[in-house]
């Protein structure tokens, strides 16, 4: 039994800013869309309503319920009534796109204001009227646009108020707002000492009484967020362009400045440089678990002494180590966790084993997703064919040439780089043992660039190694060297541990530099350690 062909409809009604909810725009779209319905003889199931949601996009809160109220079968809606076209979509390709969607729940769109129908002449209207809602939204965009650049060349913010800034009257400049411009010094000042994270920083200001416009206290996001922010200091950074703010600014550039470019690592302390203590802040207490720092004394002649110390002279096992006495007693402890040369040979032997019974399957895998390639862009090219030809519309060229590309890009990446085929594992190898097998001299030779120095002790040990008071013990080292514990105690343990995991990984295996980034080293290593 064939359904009886109904009559019903729905009517969508659309403003595109709050400004005109108030208005009377809304209602007389409704009032009319309802007399087109009861001069059509249409039984009107619902009214859906948008309040200030531009039709750019076809994501659109009440428009998506109205697609969803016409796709259940047993409302059955013939006609999706509008007051204009523009009122559906403002773009060409969302317009034919939802149109088919509907036209397959057997329901058509239906303009009060416009004659659009299945004639010829109806269509033709239906496609120009699209097209012209696209083209009107696309040079009002542009006058918008157009207009903020202008705005923004004469020093005026056109965007909200960032927190410490504020506006007296609408579209006018910032000015400095007192409620919260003093936390925003404060931050600034703070964080430009060295001493502070994010997280301390947010900690002081709600201490000093800081209270978000909404009610809330400081957080170390919004603390970062501040700290990165240009405008305080009067630089408009716009569109990959910087302008200069015609308003005041809250800070100097040079304090902007001095708090960029640096870690600010939340939950944990920002170092000042100081290739005098390398260690500074690097080794634990094995009693307090405390980080020891560094500083140097007047003795009674007027001589500086350096020493390593507890912060605070509370823990029992709190005393002052001369600096040669410290790092030295460092050095000797590398020196007994540094790999020999035994190990060196079997670490190679089974990486370079590894290696070389991957080559082929990698070889194998890049020519099949090759040739998967080849076909895809051929049917590619056939939907472009097809579209001149006028067998795809736009909307499904559109939909085709998408779901191409997407599929291309997908087997590009599966695809391994053919630079690495051909990178020599064995020179790679040799290079990084180097630095391996002298890892004492190796972080020796780095205490006249602190940075580079305090990367390699970080590429050693995956915790801050730990200080008894006498001398340096046992702490979680980095991948290789704890490869190295293991064999020392038995030597066959590497085979176990190499072989079933990394002859399976076999992406990490082929991309070189992730292999050694897995035992603890970075490109440090391979780019002028």
């Amino acid at each position: 039994m064939t359904d009886i062909p109904t009559n019903n409809g729905i009517i969508y009604c659309r403003v595109s800013s709050l400004e005109q909810v108030d208005g009377t725009s809304l209602e007389s779209q409704e009032r009319l869309c309802k007399e087109y319905a009861k001069r059509e003889g249409v039984n009107v199931l619902a009214v859906f309503i948008e309040r200030g949601e531009s039709a750019k996009t076809a994501d659109r809160t009440e428009f998506t319920k109205a697609i969803a109220f016409c796709a259940e079968k047993k409302n059955k809606i013939s006609q999706f009534i509008v007051y204009k076209i523009d009122r559906f979509s403002r773009n060409q390709t969302d317009y034919a796109i939802v149109k088919q969607k509907l036209k397959g729940y057997g329901t058509e769109i239906r303009s009060v204001s416009e004659k659009i129908d299945d004639s010829p002449s109806g269509k033709l209207m239906e496609v120009m009227l699209s097209g012209f809602a696209e083209f009107d939204n696309n040079v009002r965009t542009e006058r918008s646009v157009n207009g903020m650049k202008e705005r923004i060349k004469k020093g005026i913010w056109v965007w909200q108020a960032p927190l410490g800034y504020k506006r007296l009257e609408k579209a006018g400049n910032l000015v400095i707002d007192p409620a919260f411009s003093s936390y925003i010094i404060t931050a600034f000042e703070e964080y430009a000492k060295g001493c502070h994270t994010f997280e301390s920083i947010a900690d002081l200001l709600n201490k000093q009484g800081f209270v978000s416009r909404h009610g809330g206290k400081a957080i170390p996001q919004l603390i970062e967020k501040i700290l990165r922010n240009p405008l305080y200091c009067g630089i408009m950074r716009v569109w990959d362009e910087e302008y200069v703010g015609a308003f005041d600014p809250i800070i100097s550039k040079n304090l902007f400045y001095q708090c960029q470019g640096k870690p600010g690592v939340r939950g944990k302390i920002r170092l000042k440089k100081n290739n005098a203590f390398p260690l500074r802040n690097q080794v634990l207490c094995k009693v307090c678990n405390q980080p020891l720092t560094g500083s140097k004394s007047t003795g009674r002649r007027g001589v500086k002494y350096a020493y390593y110390h507890h912060h605070k002279q509370d823990c029992d096992y709190s005393k002052f180590i001369p600096k040669e006495n410290f790092e030295q007693s460092f050095v000797e402890y590398l020196q007994t966790i540094t790999p020999t040369i035994q190990f060196e040979k079997a670490f190679k032997e089974i990486v370079l084993d590894i290696w070389k019974n991957n080559y082929k399957k990698f070889d194998e895998q890049n020519g099949r997703i090759r040739k998967e390639i080849d076909e895809l862009e051929q049917r590619r090219q056939r939907v472009f064919e097809m579209h001149q030809s006028g067998i795809y519309s736009n909307s499904e060229f559109a939909d085709q040439k998408d779901f191409l590309n997407k599929k291309i890009s997908q087997k590009k990446l599966l695809i391994h780089d053919k630079a690495n085929e051909e990178f020599n594992m064995e020179e790679a190898l040799d290079y990084c043992f180097g630095f391996i097998l002298n890892t004492a001299e190796t972080w020796k030779s780095r205490r006249d660039d602190y940075e580079k120095q305090l990367r390699f002790q970080k590429l050693i040990f995956e915790e801050k190694p730990v200080f008894s008071g006498e001398n340096f013990g046992t702490t979680k080292l980095t991948c290789i060297y704890e490869m190295y514990e293991g064999f020392r105690i038995n030597p066959s343990q590497l085979v176990n541990q190499l072989y079933p995991e990394w002859n399976t990984l076999e992406s990490t295996v082929l991309k070189w530099n992730n292999v050694f980034s897995q035992f603890g080293l970075s490109d440090l290593v391979f780019k002028n350690a």
